[in-house]
């Protein structure tokens, strides 16, 4: 390979903006949280506590590496979630280690101008080999841990799905079918009141209103436009009691954001609207629904893991990721001086 060069999101966002729309960075565009849908959404959220950091590399003009980034309290990732290194499908392994290798040298001198103490990586699924990232993030002393989610395969036919649900929520989601009357908000009913009734109905069971009106108004625009659908749950009395919203791309769906009246029924009701939300996206083509992460007894508050343990109840699938923890000394530099990536 040629030299390297780095564009940054901030100084040359014409070029970038290329970059994101490059072909062989199609895998970026799979998952809404590294999808398009984040850079629209997370910015609105945090405001000025963010500072984008997104770069490319490139050799000559040819963009080979992607990296989505941000600063936020100190920490360098991707929006509170891991960063993930988008590399072109055409890249020998030689030339994916020595942009991997390009791409650290540029976060270490970040790290010196934006004081950020570590940067949350992932490595990618757990196949048995380390990549490249690993491999980068392991000579910079970082720290592995294993994350969980879970995400159901909708390949599966409708009755292959329900049969890979949780025993004890079949007879919930059958009586969530018979107690309420489904209703959606989406490209084909793209209703601003009946997402508004949402956004109230949200900061009622939560107590307070948890986002303002540009994040809700975020989120919606992203549905009309076809990223995604709000199903609402209405009891007999025509009273809205459930909500439960999905953000996608073309592969995956995201299990985003969910509210129930508990108070008016005996049982939970949030299986079946969950459930069709999951069959629902198959009906549309998406090959994943992630249902989000689940956590091991003890690592986390209970109510974090009740939450958890109800979202693994809908398939037996669960995605382990290696997240890294990597630290940076004083003046940007790695914890570790020797980079053993590329040689």
């Amino acid at each position: 390979m040629g030299r390297f060069s780095i564009v940054e999101a901030d100084t040359d966002p014409a070029v970038f903006a290329e970059a994101l729309a490059a072909e062989g960075f199609a895998e970026r565009t799979l998952h809404p949280v590294y999808g398009d849908f984040a850079r629209t959404y997370y910015p609105v959220v945090f405001g000025d506590a963010l500072a984008e950091a997104s770069f490319a590399v490139t050799e000559g003009e040819r963009p080979v590496g992607l990296v989505q980034c941000s600063v936020m309290d100190g920490v360098l990732s991707h929006y509170g979630f891991p960063i993930r290194f988008f590399l072109d499908q055409g890249l020998t392994p030689g030339e994916r280690r020595k942009c991997v290798s390009a791409a650290f040298r540029h976060i270490e001198e970040m790290a010196e101008g934006s004081g950020f103490a570590t940067a949350r990586v992932s490595g990618g699924l757990g196949n048995g080999f380390l990549s490249p990232v690993d491999q980068a993030c392991l000579d910079r002393a970082g720290r592995p841990e294993v994350r969980i989610r879970a995400e159901a395969d909708l390949s599966l036919d409708e009755d292959a799905l329900r049969r890979d649900v949780r025993d004890s929520y079949r007879s919930l989601i059958n009586r969530g079918r018979r107690d309420l009357e489904l209703a959606y908000v989406n490209p084909d009913n793209p209703d601003p009141r009946m997402f508004d009734d949402y956004r109230l109905f949200h900061a009622r069971v939560a107590g307070r209103e948890v986002h303002g009106k540009a994040v809700w108004s975020t989120m919606f625009d992203h549905i009309a436009e076809g990223g995604g659908e709000l199903c609402m749950g209405y009891a007999e009395d025509g009273e809205l009691v459930a909500g439960t919203m999905v953000m996608e791309e073309p592969d995956t769906t995201l299990y985003f954001s969910a509210v129930y009246d508990r108070e008016r029924f005996d049982k939970p009701i949030g299986h079946w609207p969950l459930f069709d939300a999951m069959i629902r996206a198959k009906g549309r083509g998406r090959r994943h629904f992630d249902l989000g992460e689940v956590f091991p007894r003890g690592t986390v508050s209970a109510k974090e893991f009740n939450i958890g343990f109800f979202k693994k109840g809908f398939t037996s699938r669960q995605v382990a990721e290696t997240v890294w923890t990597v630290p940076f000394a004083e003046g940007g530099q790695p914890a570790s001086d020797q980079d053993l990536a590329i040689r």
